[in-house]
Parts: structure tokens; sequence; C-alpha cells
């Protein structure tokens, strides 16, 4: 039903409406991934007097996606996965959707990363299983939002000013600032990391940097008659950014550095 849905919604509209037709012998069935799709439907169908019976499939909990995996692994023979790394599986994608497919393609993932690691090693061994930190990868790299692999592509002196901005906002507990308040935060995080080493980009420069996040959608730009007075907030989640920084070495030392 998902890949029927139109902007007019005409579709599944005519489809329903001909199982009242007068002699219909119309019997219509239909599957829907998306959780909401019922809710959004039910009260046209019901005023256009079709409202079906809806059956409703409850995700998967953590024991019955374990219960899942350990009966696809029964016929190999032997173990390919440590018990632990499993349940870590099963109740990580649990309590997010317990959507089997993603179980299956973090499991797949997991397994590619012990196969990158045999291939690095130059120890010989027979047996090899995947453990709770490969699983741990793999998760990660499943469940992390796309919008941190776009705060990782972006210029060093864009990602700290995305960094002073969130230090900005958690020190001065508001959810906006201004241009010049945030050049300023930026100069001192700049200051912290490279200790006068190198010199910090201009006024001009910041702002055509400030214009560039806020062109990605990372934050939201308002408008003064001076440069500087121009309000900025955030368009994206705070902690978002913060995982985008945590392995992130040269912020990493600034925060060492700050505290």
């Amino acid at each position: 039903m998902d890949y029927l849905i139109t902007r007019d919604r005409s579709v599944l509209h005519d489809l329903f409406m001909l199982t009242t037709l007068p002699f219909s012998r119309c019997i219509l069935i239909g599957i829907a991934n998306a959780i909401d799709l019922a809710d959004r439907f039910l009260p046209k169908l019901a005023s256009l007097n079709c409202k079906p019976p809806v059956i409703t499939f409850h995700a998967y909990n953590k024991d019955q996606i374990y219960e899942i995996i350990q009966e696809r692994l029964k016929g190999l023979g032997y173990d390919v996965f440590d018990s632990l790394s499993l349940e870590f599986c099963a109740r990580k994608v649990a309590a997010a959707s317990g959507d089997m497919r993603k179980v299956l393609a973090v499991c797949r993932r997991a397994v590619e990363l012990l196969e990158a690691e045999i291939r690095d090693s130059s120890e010989l061994q027979e047996f090899h299983t995947v453990t709770f930190d490969h699983m741990d990868k793999a998760l990660s790299k499943a469940f992390k939002p796309k919008i941190v692999d776009i705060i990782l592509s972006l210029p060093l002196h864009q990602q700290i000013i995305l960094y002073a901005l969130v230090n900005l906002f958690n020190r001065s507990k508001k959810n906006y600032t201004t241009i010049g308040e945030l050049n300023k935060t930026y100069n001192e995080t700049w200051k912290l990391i490279h200790r006068n080493t190198r010199t910090a980009i201009g006024a001009a420069e910041f702002t055509n940097m400030c214009q560039g996040l806020s062109d990605q959608g990372l934050l939201k730009l308002g408008q003064s008659k001076e440069e500087k007075s121009r309000r900025i907030t955030l368009t994206v989640d705070s902690s978002d950014i913060a995982h985008a920084f945590k392995g992130n070495r040269f912020i990493q030392d600034c925060k060492h550095l700050a505290e």
C-alpha cells in the first residue's frame, strides 16, 4: 500500500471504493510497512463508507529477534557470532524499530568487518567469530543519522563553527545567537586548538561560511541591517553534532584545553 500513495491519495481511495460498488465481488487485502498509514487513511475511508478492518502486526521484541537469528544460524554447523554480540544486536534493534531487515543488515555488516579484520591480520586462526566490538561498530554505522556524514564532510573551519555554536548555546542556555557573538566564540575556539599558530578566517569569510552551513540546512540565518546582528539558530539536533565530533582529534583537544 505504501507505493500507491499519491499526492491527492486518489489511487488508494478509488481502490477501496471498488469494494462498495453495487454487486461488487472485489475483496481488497492490503499490507503496509508504514506504521501510521492506517491512522492517516481510516478517517477518510470511514467517510466514504469503506473503512476496512485492520490487523496490526507488532514489531519484534528482543527475545523474538534473538530466536529468529539463532534459528537461521542452526544449519551452519559452527558459530559465526558469539552470544553476547547477538543479544546486543537484538536489544538495540528492538529498542529502535524491531525491524528484522535491519537486524540482518547489521549482522551482515558485522561479518564484513570480521572478514576485513582477518584479511589484514597476519595471524592464522582456524575459527573466527563476530564479537561484541564488531557488532558495536556495525550498529553504530546502521543507526548513525545522515546528518552526521554531512557534518564529517565539512571543512575544518565550518566544523569548528558548529562546535562553537553548540558550545555557546550550552553556556548561555539559549537556542539562538548572532553572527557577531558566534564569530567571537569561534575565534576563541580556534585559538584553543591552534594556540595562535594558524590564523582564523576573517569576518567576511566567516559570514560566508555560516551562509554555507545555512544552505546545507544545518543552521538558519535571520535578516538584519547589520551583518553581525543577524540571528543564528540551529536546525539540527545538537546531539547529532556532538556524535559527529566524538572522534574528532581537533575538537577533543579543544574540549581538553577548555576544561
